[in-house]
């Protein structure tokens, strides 16, 4: 797959603690991975498509935490049966976050690295 990053991003370890959502307009994704993160964006594996400059929202909540994001989706992509540990038939996603919400973003960016 091409790389689309414009910045160096953290794979986590394991996968993060709380409930993460992805809305576009007030339709909710279920996020069923998260491949990489940082303070910039974030990379998902969804279940369906979304279109390229779509503009979403990411809530993150972990015990008495709640934070949330803006963006827009740079790049999706079908996963084929590559080998990967994704699963085929979803879609990989990458989410530039708003460049002018930098306190929430180091937040999120934060909260979805924090180890168990």
């Amino acid at each position: 797959m091409k790389e689309h990053r414009r910045a160096e991003r953290v794979v986590p370890s394991q996968q993060p603690l709380g409930e993460l959502m992805l809305y576009v307009g007030e339709q909710c994704l279920a996020v069923k991975s998260v491949r990489d993160v940082s303070p910039f964006g974030i990379g998902v594996c969804i279940d369906k498509a979304i279109s390229n400059e779509s503009k979403i929202r990411m809530r993150y909540k972990t015990g008495a935490d709640d934070v949330q994001v803006s963006g827009v989706v740079a790049w999706s992509a079908l996963v084929a049966e590559d080998g990967s540990n994704d699963v085929a038939g979803t879609y990989r996603t990458g989410i530039c976050l708003q460049p002018a919400d930098v306190e929430a973003n180091l937040e999120f960016y934060r909260l979805i690295t924090r180890c168990r």
